[in-house]
């Protein structure tokens, strides 16, 4: 677990979702996997090729800019528009046949929720998103999902994380983006103020009251 610039008080918490709050790497390959089959079909082309493709271009543009960019932005680039992304990951991701129900995440979430505010921002649909926080038993702890059907732009890109500072009612400097990967999740909130928690996967949300308590101990509150 690393921490990047927390603020002094902290009164929010945005979530990543996949593979920040689960560790199953066949549901992460399985949601890749479907979609860039669902490309490869559209472009009547082969798997490989479009996998080929897919990764040229994030190659390429993580060369130029330095990010290397999500699936549904490197789709939009390849012409895949981001509505048609959407009706495809809601049609082939299924959560319910990977992840079960984690008692310790559930009790993890429930100690942060009593401390400070907390929203899930994924760059899957909300309705995807929703899937996976309910086969993990933990859906009714979040009353906010920002998807990528809500700001129609997929992380890196800061609006989802400003449209989650806005549905928390919480400037970006008194929230923390917690997430498992630094320039997905990471990068573009601090760069519009927010703190950082970069994550190891499950096991560090686990941990993250207990560590956010060390670091600031009357930092926040879910008032």
């Amino acid at each position: 677990m690393q921490l990047y610039a927390l603020p002094d008080l902290i009164r929010g918490l945005v979530f990543d979702i996949d593979k920040t709050l689960y560790d199953h790497e066949a549901y992460a390959r399985h949601q890749s996997d479907v979609l860039v089959e669902r490309l490869a079909e559209e472009r009547a082309s082969s798997v490989e090729f479009a996998r080929e493709e897919v990764e040229a271009w994030r190659d390429e543009h993580e060369r130029r800019h330095g990010v290397r960019q999500s699936l549904g932005n490197t789709f939009a680039a390849l012409g895949i528009p981001m509505e048609t992304s959407i009706e495809w990951r809601v049609e082939l991701i299924r959560p319910d046949r990977f992840l079960g129900r984690d008692r310790r995440l559930r009790e993890a979430l429930d100690e942060l929720r009593a401390r400070y505010r907390i929203i899930a921002v994924t760059n899957n649909p909300e309705r995807v998103g929703r899937a996976t926080l309910e086969a993990l038993g933990v859906d009714d702890l979040f009353a906010h999902v920002v998807g990528l059907d809500t700001t129609k732009r997929s992380k890196p890109d800061p609006r989802p994380f400003l449209h989650a500072a806005r549905v928390l009612g919480c400037p970006a400097k008194v929230l923390v983006s917690v997430g498992d990967r630094y320039d997905v999740d990471i990068a573009p909130a601090l760069k519009i103020g927010m703190g950082g928690v970069l994550v190891d996967g499950v096991r560090d949300v686990y941990s993250l009251s207990e560590r956010l308590l060390e670091e600031h101990p009357d930092a926040g509150t879910a008032v």
